[in-house]
């Protein structure tokens, strides 16, 4: 199954280890530093489209995009 993240962008969800709102995330240092290290090493991807709203962590990296989690979560699950 896959989670169409917007843009261009679906990744398959066996992928996928989490889903987190980057407005929340954000707020701790050590959430900062994460996301500034995995820039850094190039391992931070957008998907496309406006202000991203959520970042998903992936075997393969992060991907920011531009949904928010709920509707990510409705899309994983089909509701």
């Amino acid at each position: 199954m896959y989670l169409y993240l917007g843009g261009d962008k679906a990744l398959r969800t066996r992928d996928i280890l989490g889903i987190f709102d980057l407005d929340t995330v954000t707020v701790q240092a050590h959430s900062r530093a994460f996301l500034a290290q995995a820039q850094k090493l190039g391992l931070v991807h957008d998907a496309g489209g406006d202000l991203p709203r959520a970042f998903v962590l992936t075997s393969d990296g992060v991907w920011l995009a531009p949904v928010n989690t709920a509707t990510l979560q409705k899309r994983a699950t089909g509701t």
